[in-house]
């Protein structure tokens, strides 16, 4: 069972002994109390009082946690108008905008409570992965961004300010901090080592997740930013070498939105300089080619990095119709390999967590339903197979089958290519009941972009007398966004 190491403050208050436990302790839930939980509090002075309150009075409050938009129900403009700004009234910008996560901290992070480090909870946390588990990402980037206070710790410390008064509807705050991260970022470039890489790279992939939320109304694109993380992992990598503990995990991380942009600027149809450049770039994998640890699921990734490496090559492999080398013996040959490691790979997970827990399961299906996904995508893309083959038809059956088994699936792309050839009405039902309760977990950036997507791509579809092309339609739909969307 977890614990922390400080008391819950209900206890605290009482001044009586707490058994730590995680999320609640046991005193307030025998007592029928709601459990104010370990998170740290701020506190700001009174007016006129040049000290720090000491107090749990009204100045001390827990940031709350925005899980999902309100509904609204015979409502005006007004209305909601008057609700948002209610919201934000408890919040004085100016002396918000001294959050502790902006502040140079005195004291280093791993001191803290390992409970807000790893506080899977946060809205930032959801942003910065879709895994469903309790994995270690967010916490590992907020204890980089409290390592010291050089800029690099900085960037990162700024970067995820930006993203948490962005979640608060706090643009122009938001914007403030971000500007801030780019000005940290840019000068520890200038002076960086190799120690201070993976920080950067973290402050650079932050900043990065910051514009594929606002990719349609922000002057900047997430390109550079990726670009820039891209540059300074081909610095510190080496090719076929295998990484572990956090360095692994932040090359996870960086390789799982590599092939997903990947896929998008592939199907962007106006591509630039940049992103062609972006595309080609060499991959940055934690593990070696023949190293067994590729065939383990991976939290963040929600599959194993074999089928994320194969998915990249699938997609190299997806040429234009009219290209020279489409369908060559060349092309077939590479196509049919693809597919057949396709087909036999079998991805474990780890033997660390009970193997017939609800959120294993959960795991294993996701990641058999990127399998099928990665195959579709590479018969219909690359190979050109009709959508009513005798290939592809089983796959997709087996696809809507695994929906039926899931409550809910926070990986936008599986969800995107295996939507577009729902063949009936039944199928449809079974991803917006799905999309629906993905919506509900994760109503954030990516996820709400692939449910209007999916949609959209349905209406040109039955508008089409004949089946429309899958390159076509694919172009048309991640092509009217003005920079290419983000599927992670």
């Amino acid at each position: 069972m977890s614990q922390t190491q400080k008391r819950c403050w209900n206890c605290r208050q009482q001044k009586i002994a707490c058994d730590k436990t995680l999320p609640h302790c046991r005193n307030c839930v025998k007592k029928g109390r709601q459990c104010l939980g370990y998170g740290l509090k701020l506190s700001w002075p009174r007016k006129g009082d040049q000290r720090r309150s000491a107090s749990l009075q009204k100045e001390h409050f827990i940031i709350p946690i925005r899980a999902k938009d309100p509904i609204f129900i015979n409502a005006t403009s007004d209305d909601v108008k008057g609700s948002q700004e209610n919201t934000l009234a408890r919040y004085d910008e100016t002396s918000f905008g001294e959050v502790w996560l902006t502040r140079q901290p005195n004291f280093n992070m791993a001191r803290l409570d390992p409970f807000l480090a790893s506080h899977t909870f946060s809205p930032v946390a959801r942003l910065v992965s879709s895994s469903q588990s309790c994995d270690e990402l967010y916490g590992l980037l907020v204890r980089m961004s409290f390592q010291d206070d050089g800029l690099p710790s900085l960037a990162s410390r700024y970067a995820i300010s930006a993203l948490s008064y962005q979640h608060l509807a706090m643009d122009k705050t938001a914007v403030m901090h971000q500007t801030r991260a780019i000005r940290a970022l840019q000068s520890a470039i200038e002076t960086a080592v190799p120690s201070e890489c993976m920080q950067l790279m973290a402050a650079s992939m932050l900043l990065n997740i910051y514009e594929t939320l606002n990719f349609d109304t922000s002057d900047l694109s997430w390109s550079i930013f990726f670009c820039g993380t891209k540059r300074i992992a081909n610095y510190v990598t080496k090719t076929d070498d295998t990484y572990f503990g956090d360095e692994a995990l932040i090359i996870d991380w960086v390789f799982y939105h590599d092939v997903m942009y990947k896929f998008s600027i592939r199907h962007w149809i106006e591509k630039n300089k940049d992103q062609i450049m972006l595309a080609s770039q060499r991959k940055v994998l934690s593990k070696a080619v023949f190293s067994p640890e590729r065939q383990t699921i991976v939290p963040i990734l929600g599959c194993s990095l074999e089928l994320l490496d194969l998915l990249c090559q699938a997609i190299d492999a997806v040429y234009e119709p009219g290209d020279l080398d489409y369908q060559s013996e060349a092309h077939l040959k590479l196509v049919r390999s693809l597919e057949i490691r396709l087909k036999y790979l079998q991805q474990r997970q780890s033997t660390v967590a009970p193997l017939d827990g609800p959120e294993m399961r959960q795991e294993a299906i996701v990641a058999e339903l990127y399998r099928l996904a990665a195959i579709i995508y590479l018969l219909r893309m690359a190979k050109g197979e009709p959508g009513n083959s005798k290939s592809v038809i089983p796959l997709v059956d087996q696809a809507y089958e695994l929906l039926d088994q899931l409550v809910y699936c926070e990986r936008p792309w599986p969800l995107f290519v295996i939507a577009l050839e729902a063949r009936s009405e039944e199928h449809r039902m079974r991803m917006l009941r799905v999309l629906e309760k993905s919506l509900e977990r994760r109503p954030l950036g990516p996820m709400r972009l692939v449910n209007k997507m999916i949609p959209d791509a349905w209406t040109q579809q039955d508008l089409r007398e004949s089946s429309i092309d899958p390159f076509t339609l694919y172009g048309m739909i991640i092509s009217r966004h003005r920079v290419p969307p983000c599927f992670t």
